[in-house]
């Protein structure tokens, strides 16, 4: 074996070896359309856990962190260690799509995604759940017959992403999160949400019971700072984008965004219609407030304000709302779960929603069957209201003509993508048919469309999302909210809210899908707000005072009708309060939820005033949760990027990108070896193989590339290189099993000199062995399995790991010691702990052995003075050989090389050319008739160099088939000469 393949082999062992590591695993056989970068926050969260056993925790990250990816690295990791096999993903609906995307993407095969549903679930429980990632909408678990069919699969990890929607009074909380989660104690668990905590004490203290069941059961004893600074780093991971861009990557990772409130001048005609709906609406709210009917108490609020937030949608979605309350279609009858759904849909959020149905039809049907309610005067309101919303629309639609003009300015860009998101299917027609057939019927392959109609068909999501995400020409989506909580179009930079959203929770939900990881340019959320009663007064009353509004006094895009236009940094958005309200009943402070539908009422209601009194409820409980958060330290937040790099220092890297820069130096002295061209600047490498196209090597799996072939058995596992020092350096790996039930838990390689007992880790090992490539003099035979490692290194590598075992898993035995010393939780044996993990040292992969470079290589020693040390050096090559077994004889004086030396029990021979040096030079210089000699005699050759002779303690370097495993030049003399030096 040359040299080429005997480092190549070497180095695909290591590649080998580093594909376990948490750095490394999840990023292998990622996407290369659209590849995943590591990011330290979320290898914070990888490292940190990939010792813990069980994991259960909550990654409560804030929108747009790459939550999703977190998870999927961290699963990754864990199946390739060997400790996850099957992996249960849930999930709502529309995520499903986005889910499989991001599976495919980290290179989870395609062939081991899996989609739990009706039409599968009984072909996988024939063929007993095979190994895989199965995903699973949570309405299609939460029912009782699905979960029992679930149940008991031996489930190695369940991820549940949007968690939040976890309420204990849900069936999700009930079914899914007590029967999977708190039911299997001793299962791996990864919850999933950007709102961990939202207002409810209670509510977030059930879901932390449902990770770890043996904390008490009274909520209340657990509402206190030990408990929720416990859970820091234990239980909660918590992270901001300020954290991101000023502690975790020192550097603008989110760029800037800015929400902008743009007040749009309405027409006369346009304010009379919403000041003429407001006023039906409102006596329609006095009128049945003395009915004591149970269906309309329930019914006629809801009616009212889905008739507000339809026809204030657009004048086209005005219309037909009002059309189908003329036509009664069926009889007054409510079900149950019509008006739950209703209210769920009418929510902070989507998060109160249970129920798989399209919202669209739920509304439609809701209408329907309230047409009944409608009395003959309120039928004549109606047309006059619905007549109106046609006039408008006949005249033109001030609003529509603003968003044109904004697109206008975005399409002349070059390309910018914008997301106008719409809150019904009607209004999106309307703005689509509007821009296509009226206005700029050039754009018609521009536009996709994206509602619940969509979403309901998986390959049409995809083609529309995939459409938008890698087609040029494709520039603007109209979506509606459907696609607001979780799935990704950070492709767009631009975002417009059609309708003004009555809940800023939603708000956040929409900025969050185009300011996530991943965005490249500035991002732009627009608002628009008609100079209107009602607009106005969400305007002054809840976004004026919720948000930090300023005047905007620069330049902004041109838009027609615009008035004037508020501005506020998109990062105040995440500091908006919870969506509750803060009352005093009996002398008590009690926290009301404060739904999408509460605050219209209270306007239709109550008018401004009746507004702006909610709005100070709710800046009094923003006040006081904002009190109590931080006086009992709820949410973990990072201090410094030191604290972060100290927390996961203990598995050998401070960072992702620290160690891609080792892993980059690695293969540029690799290509030197294997005589690849490389090529560096502008910040990026690109290698050339021989007559190839010139390849750009950016992430784990190009380098890998690079450096690993097909493996095969390599005798030549020893290293020879120029050092600043002498020293040898062993490296192997070091397996962590639990004593529980003798699995490997955690494998890295290190590296332990023997001369002064250091254990080199993570980039310290690696740059020892880029040192090594980059200064290597030649391969030299070592053998794994009779090397031992000596008892005094053993032990120093066990102590280290030791100590590193103790700090990675010290969040969690803090956690667990501190509460059950408060009596806050029962004490058991759930997670590891650091006394029962075992390490293990393995056979050694490979022998790095440095020498000290010669100060003057190729300056001759008097004839007499380099007689004597080669003698020396002969004299000393007989000793050794015969130490070793074998029968040396002298043949200098009749052959081409030195010693011929005999394995006496195999016959096997040596031909030894020696090569003797005072001090620390390590080269030999061969005549054209011995080089051509140890060509021809190629294994049976060997050159054994002895070095340091001057210092009475000479050293012995051999190899075998010098010409192959060692660097080698030409050289002239008086007559041509071979010299083995290591290149440049």
């Amino acid at each position: 074996m040359d040299l080429k393949g005997a480092v190549s082999t070497l180095l695909t062992t290591l590649v080998e070896e580093l594909s376990r590591h948490p750095i490394v695993s999840p990023y292998l056989k990622v996407s290369e359309d659209f590849p995943v970068q590591p990011y330290l926050h979320q290898y914070e969260v990888v490292a940190r856990l990939s010792l813990r056993s069980p994991v259960r925790v909550l990654i409560g990250d804030e929108i747009g962190l790459g939550k999703t990816v977190t998870a999927i690295a961290l699963a990754k990791h864990l199946e390739r260690i060997g400790r996850v096999k099957r992996t249960l993903i849930i999930v709502p609906r529309v995520l499903v799509s986005q889910w499989k995307k991001e599976l495919l993407r980290m290179g989870i095969p395609a062939s081991k995604v899996k989609h739990i549903e009706n039409y599968t679930l009984d072909f996988l429980k024939s063929i007993n759940f095979p190994e895989g990632y199965y995903i699973a909408s949570m309405d299609f678990l939460k029912r009782e017959v699905r979960i029992g069919e679930v149940i008991n699969v031996p489930w190695d990890l369940i991820i549940i992403d949007e968690v939040h929607k976890f309420g204990y009074k849900t069936k999700r909380f009930w079914r899914i999160g007590k029967m999977l989660v708190e039911g299997k104690p001793e299962r791996n668990v990864l919850f999933l949400s950007a709102t961990p905590h939202r207002g409810d004490p209670k509510d977030y203290i059930l879901r932390l019971r449902l990770l770890d069941p043996y904390l008490t059961e009274g909520w209340r004893s657990l509402d206190t700072r030990q408990f929720y600074e416990a859970t820091h780093g234990s239980l909660l991971f918590r992270r901001t984008k300020e954290d991101i861009n000023k502690i975790y990557e020192e550097r603008q990772v989110f760029p800037p965004a800015k929400f902008y409130a743009t007040v749009v001048k309405a027409r006369d005609d346009e304010a009379e219609f919403v000041r003429n709906l407001v006023t039906f609406l409102r006596s329609k709210l006095v009128e049945f407030a003395y009915e004591k009917r149970l269906i309309n108490e329930k019914v006629i609020p809801l009616l009212v304000i889905l008739i507000f937030k339809r026809a204030t949608s657009s004048p086209y979605a005005a219309w037909t709302t009002l059309e189908r309350l003329l036509i009664k279609r069926a009889e007054p009858e409510f079900p149950k779960e019509l008006i739950d759904s209703v209210k769920g849909f009418l929510g902070v959020g989507f998060e109160d929603y249970e129920y798989g149905k399209d919202p669209e039809e739920v509304f439609n049907e809701f209408l329907d069957r309230a047409s009944s309610l409608l009395e003959p005067r309120d039928v004549e309101q109606i047309r006059m209201l619905r007549d109106a919303a046609k006039s408008v629309m006949e005249r033109g639609d001030s609003k529509l003509n603003a968003l044109t003009s904004l697109l206008e300015d975005v399409m002349a860009e070059n390309g910018t993508k914008v997301v106008v998101f719409t809150e019904y299917k009607d209004t999106a027609d309307y703005l689509i048919n509007y821009l296509r057939e009226k206005r700029h019927p050039e754009w018609g392959r521009a536009i996709r469309r994206l509602t619940s109609e969509e979403t309901s068909d998986e390959n049409r999501f995809r083609k529309i999302k995939g459409d938008f995400e890698r087609d040029p020409a494709v520039r603007i989506l109209v979506a509606t909210d459907v696609v607001a909580e979780g799935v990704n179009l950070q492709v767009a930079n631009i975002l417009v809210n059609y309708e003004i959203p009555w809940s800023l929770i939603k708000l956040e939900q929409r900025v969050g899908r185009v300011w996530r990881l991943g965005q490249t340019r500035d991002v732009e959320a627009y608002t628009f707000f008609m100079s209107n009663v009602a607009d106005m007064a969400a305007l002054r009353s809840m976004y004026g005072k919720l948000i930090n509004l300023k005047r905007a006094l620069g330049r902004t895009r041109p838009i027609i009708g615009q008035d004037v236009v508020y501005y506020a940094e998109a990062e105040d958005l995440a500091k908006m309060p919870p969506q509750v309200a803060m009352v005093e009943r009996a002398k008590r402070k009690k926290f009301l939820k404060v739904t999408e539908g509460r605050l219209i009422q209270t306007y239709i209601r109550g008018d401004e005033a009746g507004l702006e009194n909610l709005v100070a409820s709710i800046i009094a409980a923003r006040n006081e949760l904002e009190r109590e958060v931080w006086s009992k330290g709820i949410l973990y937040r990072p201090k410094s990027k030191r604290e972060v790099e100290q927390a996961i220092k203990p598995l050998g890297f401070k960072s992702p990108s620290e160690f891609l820069s080792s892993l980059q130096e690695i293969v540029k002295a690799a290509c030197r070896i294997f005589e690849y061209k490389v090529l560096e600047g502008d910040g990026s490498l690109r290698v050339v193989r021989g007559a190839e196209m010139p390849i750009t090597i950016k992430t784990i799996d190009q380098m890998f590339g690079i450096l690993a072939s097909k493996s095969y058995e390599n005798p030549y596992r020893g290293l020879v290189a120029y050092g600043e020092k002498e020293e040898a350096i062993v490296i192997f790996p070091v397996d962590l099993t639990s004593r529980r039930n003798g699995l490997t838990i955690y494998r890295e390689l290190v590296g332990v000199s023997l001369e002064d007992r250091q254990v080199l880790r993570g980039t310290h090992m690696l740059n020892v062995i880029s040192q090594a490539l980059s200064s290597c003099i030649g391969v030299t035979e070592f053998n794994p399995q009779s090397f031992d490692i000596p008892l005094m290194l053993r032990v120093e590598v066990i102590e280290e790991f030791n100590r590193c075992v103790a700090e990675i898993l010290s969040p969690v035995s803090i956690y667990a010691n501190k509460l059950e010393g408060l009596g806050l939780r029962d004490a058991d044996k759930t997670f590891l702990k650091a006394s029962e993990v075992e390490v293990k040292t393995q056979k050694p992969i490979c022998l790095i052995r440095f020498v000290r470079p010669p100060l003057s290589p190729h300056v001759s020693l008097p004839e007499e003075l380099k007689k004597e040390v080669e003698e020396k050096a002969v004299q000393y090559v007989m000793e050794v050989e015969r130490l070793e077994g074998r029968i040396p004889i002298r043949v200098s004086e009749q052959e081409h090389y030195d010693v011929k030396s005999v394995e006496p029990t195999t016959g096997i021979v040596r031909l030894i050319e020696v090569k003797g040096h005072s001090g620390s030079e390590v080269y030999g210089e061969l005549t054209g008739p011995e080089a051509e000699f140890a060509r021809e005699k190629g294994g049976d050759y060997w050159l054994y160099i002895v070095y340091d002779i001057g210092s009475g303690k000479p050293k012995l370097l051999k190899f075998r088939d010098p010409f192959k495993t060692m660097n080698w030049k030409v050289f002239e003399k008086v007559e041509k000469r071979y010299i083995l030096w290591p290149k440049g």
